[in-house]
């Protein structure tokens, strides 16, 4: 067998190892833990490829890596299976959903990639293959102190108490305290300010480009226009715009769309209007953001944000990174999430507007993600990311605020109440702690424990929680022993906030619920949150309705109306839902609620684990009442259908429209759709759909013998 840094030389179409990875090398990379802390784009996986190889040929030991979001690890399984799968014989899986499951199917896999939350899920299920594994890869560790930092903490402090030998790789964009880090992780630390495509970070005022002393002219009212149009007719080269909202993200790709439309070749033109056929027919019928995407995606720019399918970003995320888009306006998420380098990167705005601080100024840290995306390898000698100044005055304090500003030092959120309740009780649940003692030491190996010291603060706290946990019910307590309830296990294992479950329980063991109840049941929930905005001309309407159905629902409405800041957010998401379950088309309910495809989906997503969430609880309860109306509830949510439905959306390619056809065709039984002629079928369905059906059943399909017709139309299409 070569060696493993020939393999992975040999695999990325490398000559030798760039200069942070050979400070990799020098350390004791083959056994101690290591925290990498460098710029962006600076090949940082690299290292995580090398001791992943090391870990399952060498020691014959599993690597998991992990990550904050989805697409980064599907991203990561997709290279790393092209360039190791065949060649080193490594079986790769990619586990990122069903968070109610030790996906004990993972055991026969060398090379695991998942999320924070899963992997979470899989140490609270108790995964037996967890305590074999070699090595944890955790990318992106600066999240730590972000809202899903903490689940990170406390698993890899699981993971290092259930596992002593396992080795850790940590990974981060570089950060002022990454010496605490390693510290916390007892890794040995490698810093690095190297980028293998130099980056130039610079400001726009006054139609110039400011890159320290060297300055660019750059003329045109409109700054970001004039900068693409610079960008694409005299650089020939592509660019990134990040935007700070969806809305300006939009509206920018549609100003700069007939600048960019100039660029492109007949060829480029012929290749985009293909693809812009894919993004226009993502959903069952186009919606007005999608024939907006796919006419800009025609003209060779496209924007990319939250609000978008998860395959319609996908298609511009290729499209963009096979050079056949010029032009991508992006929401900030894009920045920590895919790797998508261009030339050019375009800061239009560093405000952010919250609910919670108004207008407010971005992180250093966040800046420096979007920067870190300029400049593409093999592609660019140098990159270019440029913030959009308005005035002088304004330019000199970016450039000292964000340019040679200090990026901001990572802290622990552990502290945080509702998320320090959740992962007590995660850890009493997984038998990490079984009374006072453990409890205590097990939050000093946190990172949160290190970067305070003294921890008296923290541990009143968890004793004020202890109790309120033994008042919900899900942990008992006594001077020698703390241990969870069988509801506490299965709220921890349901991936629940102890708050979330306690509300639903209760709800659950009062009455019957109606489904506008259940509805609102299930979307009172902090998992449910951020609440889609209520448009201001629907509120008064709302109000009233809501007062007049207060019956329907498993709060007072009178009392919470004065309590809860987002009653009436809950309340146009159950109206949402009602129509959704009504089956009126996607367009109009996103046109009517300002909601996005992708928004939607992704809150259906989120519904429908709830839903389980609350079947599971109902079923462990025996609130047997409850089980068939939340059982058919969580199937007419995945699909948006009538009651009348749930049977044919069952088989294979029929989803709510096709549903619809069969049932008003008289077809309401998956017998009578089985015994259907397939002509008859055809008609409804659509030749494709009606013969996968069949097949479906076992019948078999054979080729008819084409009509006269059939065989001149052949010869025709030949030519």
């Amino acid at each position: 067998m070569e060696k493993i840094e020939e393999v992975v030389l040999e695999a990325n179409g490398f000559q030798e190892f760039n200069e942070m990875q050979l400070k990799v090398l020098k350390k004791d990379w083959k056994a101690k833990n290591i925290v990498v802390s460098a710029p962006t784009a600076s090949g940082k996986t690299i290292a995580a490829e090398l001791l992943a190889l090391n870990s399952i040929i060498a020691k014959k030991r599993k690597a998991v890596y992990t990550c904050p979001l989805r697409a980064l690890a599907s991203e990561h399984f997709k290279d790393w299976k092209k360039k190791y799968s065949d060649k080193c014989k490594i079986r790769m899986a990619l586990s990122t959903g069903d968070f109610d499951s030790s996906s004990n199917y993972l055991q026969n896999y060398d090379l695991i990639f998942t999320t924070f939350e899963k992997l979470q899920s899989l140490v609270r299920h108790k995964a037996e293959w967890l305590s074999g594994i070699g090595l944890l890869i955790i990318d992106e560790i600066h999240e730590l102190d972000s809202n899903r930092g903490p689940t990170i903490e406390v698993t890899t402090a699981e993971l290092m108490q259930l596992n002593p030998k396992v080795q850790i790789l940590a990974l981060s964009a570089t950060i002022p305290n990454s010496k605490e880090i390693s510290k916390w992780l007892n890794a040995e630390l490698v810093e690095s300010d190297f980028r293998p495509v130099h980056l130039k970070e610079g400001v726009h005022f006054n139609e110039q480009l400011h890159f320290g002393r060297e300055i660019e002219e750059v003329p045109g009212d409109d700054s970001v226009k004039a900068i693409i149009e610079q960008t694409l007719h005299e650089k020939e080269k592509q660019a990134l715009v990040f935007c700070a909202t969806r809305k300006s993200a939009e509206a920018t790709a549609k100003k700069l769309a007939k600048t960019v439309e100039k660029r492109l070749s007949e060829k480029e033109k012929e290749s985009l209007l293909k693809k812009s056929q894919e993004l226009l027919h993502t959903l069952e019928q186009p919606t007005e953001q999608c024939r907006t995407l796919s006419e800009l995606a025609r003209q060779g720019i496209a924007f990319h944000h939250a609000g978008l399918m998860a395959k319609q970003r996908e298609l511009i995320e290729e499209l963009f990174k096979s050079n056949h888009l010029k032009v991508l306006t992006a929401t900030p998420t894009l920045a920590a999430g895919v790797n998508l380098p261009a030339f050019r990167v375009i800061i239009s705005s560093v405000y952010r507007y919250s609910e919670a601080e108004g207008s407010a100024k971005i992180p250093v840290r966040e800046y420096k993600q979007m920067a870190g995306r300029a400049g593409r390898p093999k592609y660019d000698k140098f990159g270019e990311s440029i913030i959009i100044a308005r005035t002088e005055s304004e330019a000199d304090f970016l450039k000292d605020y964000y340019i040679t500003g200090q990026m901001e030092a990572i802290t622990s959120q552990l502290g945080i109440e509702p998320i320090l309740r959740t992962h007590t009780l995660a850890v009493i649940a997984s038998g990490f702690v079984f009374d006072l003692a453990s409890l205590e030491d097990f939050f000093k190996k946190t990172f949160y424990a290190l970067q305070y010291g003294n921890l008296e603060a923290l541990f009143l706290k968890i004793q004020g929680i202890l109790e309120e946990l033994q008042n919900l019910g899900f942990v008992q307590l006594n001077e020698k022993e703390i241990k969870a309830t069988k509801l506490g296990k299965r709220v921890s294992e349901l991936y629940l906030d102890p708050l979330s479950a306690f509300k639903i329980i209760t709800a659950l063991g009062k009455k019957e619920i109606s489904n506008p109840g259940l509805l609102f049941l299930l979307c009172d929930n902090f998992e449910f949150a951020p609440y889609p905005t209520v448009p201001k001309g629907m509120h008064e309407l709302l109000w009233e309705e809501m007062l007049e159905r207060k019956q329907e629902f498993p709060v007072n409405v009178d009392i919470a109306m004065f309590e809860d800041s987002d009653l009436l957010k809950k309340f146009s998401a159950v109206k949402l839902l009602e129509l959704w379950l009504q089956e009126k088309p996607e367009i109009l309910l996103m046109k009517e609620f300002n909601v996005q495809p992708g928004i939607l989906h992704a809150k259906l997503e989120r519904l429908d684990w709830l839903a389980y969430a609350a079947f599971e609880l109902a079923q462990l309860l025996e609130l047997k009442r409850h089980l068939l109306p939340l059982g058919k509830l969580r199937k007419r949510l995945k699909y948006g259908i009538k009651e009348e439905l749930i049977a044919l959306v069952e088989l294979k390619g029929i989803g709510r429209v096709r549903a619809r056809k069969l049932y008003n065709a008289g077809l309401t039984t998956i017998s009578s759709v089985k015994k259907a002629d397939l002509r008859d079928l055809e008609i409804l369905l659509g030749a494709g759909v009606a013969k996968n059906l069949k097949e479906h059943f076992g019948e078999k399909i054979g080729k008819e013998k084409p009509s006269a017709e059939e065989l001149e139309q052949s010869t025709i299409d030949e030519f």
